[in-house]
C-alpha cells in the first residue's frame, strides 16, 4: 500500500464529520453517501494492485480513532453546557479576539475564561456586545451564559466555543495578559498598524487581512464585493497563502540553483525553507487556526523529506487534519477547515492534470520528431504553459470548493474560476511586499534613529498597495455582474454533487478521455445549476434564527429580504450571518417587534418600522 496513513486519516476525519452533522441535520444520508463515495473513489484505482483488506483495516482503525475523539469531545462539551447553561455568573477572562459590534463603543469578543464565580475554569465563550477592549486584555464582569442556538451551534463548537455570554454589568479591565496567545495578538496588532501606515483604507484593510490575519479593517462593501467575485477565501490566511508564499519567495531567492535543487539534497533545502516561511507566516498572523492547519501540513511534509520518506501532500494533509481535530473533533466542521482541505485537494488535482497534459504533449511531439523550436516560439509556448497551469489549478480548486459552499448552505458565484485566473497571480507578490512592509515598518518604529528601514519600507508598501488596489477594482466590478450570488437548496446540492462525483469516478475507472468526460460533466453541472435557479427564482424562504426563546424571522427571495426582528445582540449577529450566508444584497424592510428595546437594531435596511411607534 502506498498511502496507508492517508486512508487511516480519511477514516478518522470522515467519521468525525458524519458524527458532527448527524445529531442536528435530517440530511445524514447525503453526507454519508458523500463519505462512502469519496472513499470508494479513492480506493477504486488501488484495489487491483494491492490487497483490499489492507485498506479496509486502515479505514476501520481510522474510524475507531474518530469515534474515540468524537466521544471525548462530546462528553467535554456536554459537561460544560450542563454546568453553566442558563446561569448568571461572574467571569474573569482573557480577550482572545475582537471585531466590530453594532453599537458605538462596543466590540464583539471571544473570551478565554479563567475563573467562574472565582473558581478556576477553562472554556471559551463568545460575547456579541462587550464594552471596548483589545485582544490580550484581562476583563471581569457578570455575564449570562447560554447554549448557542441551532443555527450557530456547529460553527461555535468548531471554533471551540461552548457557550454564548451576554454581558450584564460590572465590566472592568484587569490589565494586560502575559500569556503566549496575548503576546502574539499584540504583535499581530502592531504589525497590522505598521503595514497600514500611509495607505488608503481599502487596500490597507485587504493587505492587513491577507498578511497579518487582521480582518477588523475590512469594510462591509469590501467583504460583499469579494464574496460576489468568488475571492472571499483570499481574505482569510490559509494553506493557499502558505504554499504561494513559500513557492514565490523560494523562486525569487534561488532562481539560478534549479539544477542543484533537483536531487534529494535540494528537496531537503526546499523543505527546510518552506517550513521556515510557514513559521514566519504563523507568527505574523497570531497563530490562527487556519494558518496552523496549513503550516502543520508543511511541517509534516518537511519532516517526511528530512527522514527520507517519500513526499506525499495528501498524507501530510490528512495527518495535519487529524492533529488539528485531536482536541476538538468538531473542528472538522469548520467552514474554513473544509474549504482549505478542498482547495488543497483541488490544487493537487489541477497539478496532476497539468503534468499529464504536458507529458502527453511531449510524447506527441517526440513521435512527430519536430525540429528544435526558435527562441520566440519557446517563449510563447512557455507563456501558454503558465497560463494553462493557472487555469487548470484555479478551475480545479474552484470546482473542489463548490460542493463545500453549497452543502453548507452558503451563496457562491459563477465568476469564481474567472476571478482565480485573473487575479490569483497577484497573491504571491502581495504577500511578499506586504510582509516586507510590515516587518520593515515594525523595525522602523523600534529603531527610529535608523531611517534606512523607513526608506526601504516605502517602495515595498507602495507596490503592495498598488496590487491590492487592482484586486479591489476587480472584485468591485465583477460583484455587480449577473450570477455573482447563487444559493442552492442543501438536499438538491448534495444529490447533484454526488451524481457528478460518481460520474467522475466512473470516467476514471473506465479510462474515458478527458476531452469527452470534462465537457459532459460541465454540461450536466450547468444544467443542474440552471434548473435549480429556475425552480427557486421566485420562491420565498422563511427561516427562524437566533435564540430559542426569541428568534427573529428572515424572509428571503433571491437577493432581497425582509426581517422581523426581536431579541438581543446574539440574535442580531445570527441575522447578519444568515443574510450574508444567503448572499442577500438588500434588506427592504425591518420590523422591530420589541416594545422597549435597550438599543436600536443597526442592521442596514431600506425601510424600518418600530413596533413601539405604532398605534395600539
Amino acid at each position: 500500500m502506498r498511502r496507508p496513513l492517508c486512508v487511516f486519516c480519511a477514516g478518522t476525519l470522515g467519521l468525525e464529520l458524519v458524527c458532527a452533522f448527524l445529531p442536528q441535520t435530517g440530511r445524514f444520508v447525503p453526507f454519508a453517501a458523500f463519505f462512502i463515495a469519496g472513499l470508494l473513489w479513492a480506493l477504486a484505482g488501488r484495489l487491483r494492485k494491492s490487497p483490499a483488506w489492507g485498506y479496509g483495516i486502515c479505514l476501520i482503525l481510522g474510524a475507531v480513532l474518530g469515534l474515540v475523539l468524537t466521544g471525548s469531545t462530546q462528553a467535554k462539551w456536554d459537561a460544560i453546557q450542563t454546568a453553566y447553561d442558563g446561569r448568571s455568573v461572574l467571569l474573569e477572562a482573557e480577550v482572545e479576539s475582537t471585531s466590530s459590534s453594532y453599537s458605538p463603543g462596543r466590540v464583539r469578543a471571544v473570551l478565554r475564561v479563567e475563573t467562574v464565580d472565582r473558581e478556576a475554569a477553562s472554556l471559551r465563550v463568545e460575547c456579541a456586545s462587550l464594552p471596548a477592549c483589545s485582544p490580550g486584555d484581562r476583563v471581569k464582569g457578570r455575564f449570562a451564559l447560554e447554549t448557542p442556538d441551532d443555527t450557530a451551534r456547529l460553527n461555535a463548537l468548531a471554533d471551540g466555543i461552548a457557550l454564548n455570554a451576554a454581558y450584564e454589568k460590572g465590566f472592568a479591565l484587569l490589565g494586560q495578559s502575559t500569556s503566549f496567545r496575548a503576546r502574539t495578538a499584540r504583535l499581530q496588532k502592531r504589525l497590522s498598524a505598521a503595514l497600514r501606515q500611509g495607505m488608503a483604507s481599502g487596500p490597507a484593510g485587504v493587505l492587513a487581512a491577507m498578511v497579518t490575519g487582521d480582518r477588523t479593517h475590512l469594510s462591509k462593501e469590501l467583504r460583499t464585493a469579494y464574496r460576489g467575485a468568488g475571492l472571499s477565501h483570499v481574505l482569510v490566511v490559509s494553506g493557499m497563502h502558505v504554499s504561494i508564499l513559500c513557492g514565490d519567495v523560494l523562486g525569487r531567492l534561488l532562481p539560478n540553483r534549479k539544477k542543484r535543487l533537483r536531487g534529494y539534497t535540494g528537496r531537503r533545502v526546499r523543505a527546510l525553507f518552506s517550513a521556515v516561511m510557514a513559521l514566519l507566516l504563523v507568527g505574523v498572523t497570531g497563530f490562527t487556526p487556519s494558518v496552523l492547519r496549513a503550516a502543520g501540513a508543511v511541517w509534516l511534509s518537511a519532516l517526511g523529506v528530512w527522514v527520507y520518506g517519500p513526499p506525499d501532500a495528501l498524507t501530510s494533509l490528512g495527518v495535519a487534519g487529524v492533529l488539528m481535530t485531536a482536541g476538538n473533533s468538531y473542528a472538522v466542521c469548520d467552514v474554513g477547515f473544509q474549504l482549505s482541505f478542498a482547495a488543497v485537494v483541488g490544487t493537487l488535482a489541477g497539478g496532476a492534470v497539468v503534468r499529464r497534459s504536458q507529458e502527453a504533449w511531449e510524447k506527441q511531439r517526440a513521435k512527430k520528431k519536430r525540429p528544435r523550436l526558435r527562441f520566440w516560439k519557446r517563449k510563447a509556448l512557455g507563456l501558454a504553459g503558465s497560463l494553462w497551469e493557472t487555469v487548470c489549478i484555479s478551475a480545479c480548486a474552484s470546482i473542489a470548493t463548490f460542493p463545500v459552499l453549497v452543502l453548507r448552505g452558503m451563496s457562491t458565484t459563477v465568476w469564481a474560476v474567472a476571478s482565480g485566473v485573473a487575479v490569483l497571480w497577484l497573491v504571491g507578490p502581495m504577500l511578499s511586499f506586504g510582509l516586507g512592509a510590515a516587518l520593515l515598518g515594525l523595525a522602523a518604529q523600534n529603531f527610529e534613529s535608523l531611517p534606512l528601514f523607513e526608506i526601504i519600507r516605502r517602495p515595498a508598501a507602495f507596490c503592495a498597495e498598488g496590487l491590492a488596489w487592482l484586486m479591489n477594482e476587480w472584485a468591485f466590478r465583477v460583484s455587480v455582474l449577473p450570477g455573482a450570488s447563487l444559493w442552492f437548496d442543501e438536499a438538491y446540492a448534495a444529490l447533484v454533487c454526488l451524481v457528478l462525483i460518481l460520474l467522475c469516478a466512473m470516467a476514471m475507472r473506465r479510462h474515458i478521455r478527458l476531452r469527452a468526460a470534462l465537457p459532459t460533466v460541465i454540461l450536466l453541472a450547468a444544467l443542474a445549476i440552471g434548473l435549480e435557479t429556475a425552480l427557486n427564482w421566485n420562491v420565498v424562504n422563511i427561516e427562524l434564527v437566533g435564540t430559542r426563546a426569541s428568534p427573529a424571522v428572515i424572509i428571503t427571495q433571491r437577493e432581497k429580504a425582509v426581517v422581523l426582528f426581536r431579541g438581543g445582540s446574539t440574535t442580531r449577529r445570527a441575522v447578519e450571518n444568515q443574510l450574508e450566508k444567503r448572499g442577500v444584497r438588500t434588506v427592504e424592510l425591518l420590523v422591530d417587534l420589541r416594545m422597549q428595546p435597550e438599543e436600536p437594531c443597526r442592521i442596514e435596511v431600506q425601510k424600518r418600522i418600530e413596533a413601539a411607534a405604532l398605534a395600539e
